[in-house]
């Protein structure tokens, strides 16, 4: 096996809106940088094709058992070949449960979809910088807050409503953020708008199947924080320049 390590220079795009203020909108260094590769298929009534790359930024350094956890499993490519089982318009997109995979002809799948994960549970982990802001990606659980496993979430806008210490009830700690969209948010927001069951499972009416979640690289310098006022949304807010490609290998 072998991951490619890439140097990467971080440029802001053009500003095109306001960014919410937030820790997350900085890159950090040794950061992962991880891509999903998505293909959503429409039949009738099921509005336009969808193909693209959602590149996200994991935040080791304010949630690093969360992205241990799930870089371990994009490394073991457990992610490849499931479906978003669950999208809500001006909500989230979720997916990561093994089980949801087309089984003959999508939607038929295991029974079980949307209830299962990996092996292994980690525990609730929170920080002040993390909160759900637009693109914000984020582990799902059952009521156990140390119940998530490989279920993850994108946020379509802001969703402080999930964050901890914003919860109705105080047994809830809220749900851990722990990466952003830096790329790609324009395919989030075309995913949470494609047509589902609208039943309580929220599932589309066609697959948005993912090819592959790659890890690609670390981010290997600090970002200075802009100080103009207008700043691009988070999701558009960085674009990744593959200076050059490191090959290494794993024994």
């Amino acid at each position: 096996m072998r991951i490619l390590v890439i140097l990467l220079a971080l440029m802001l795009f053009t500003p095109i809106s306001k960014a919410e203020p937030s820790p997350m909108e900085q890159s950090y260094e040794g950061n992962p940088i991880v891509i999903i590769n998505l293909t959503y298929e429409s039949g009738i009534g099921g509005g336009n094709d969808i193909q693209g790359d959602i590149v996200l930024e994991l935040f080791t350094n304010w949630a690093p058992i969360t992205v241990t956890n799930f870089v371990d499993l994009v490394e073991q490519s457990f992610y490849d070949g499931i479906f978003f089982h669950r999208v809500i318009d001006d909500f989230v997109i979720q997916t990561g449960d093994p089980s949801c995979k087309t089984v003959g002809i999508y939607p038929a799948s295991d029974p079980g979809c949307g209830s299962n994960g990996s092996d292994e549970n980690i525990p609730f982990e929170a920080n002040a910088n993390l909160t759900h802001i637009n693109g914000a990606v984020g582990m799902a659980r059952s009521v156990d807050p140390d119940s998530a496993s490989s279920q993850f979430y994108i946020c379509d806008g802001s969703q402080h409503g999930l964050d901890n210490g914003n919860r109705s009830q105080e047994d809830d700690p809220g749900y851990a953020v722990f990466g952003v969209v830096r790329d790609g948010m324009e395919i989030v927001q075309a995913v949470a708008q494609v047509p589902t069951s609208n039943d309580p499972l929220n599932r589309p009416l066609y697959e948005v199947h993912i090819n592959s979640i790659t890890l690609e690289g670390y981010v290997t310098a600090e970002v200075e924080p802009k100080k103009e006022e207008e700043t691009s949304s988070i999701g558009f807010s960085l674009s990744l320049l593959l200076i050059s490609l490191v090959a290494v290998r794993r024994k």
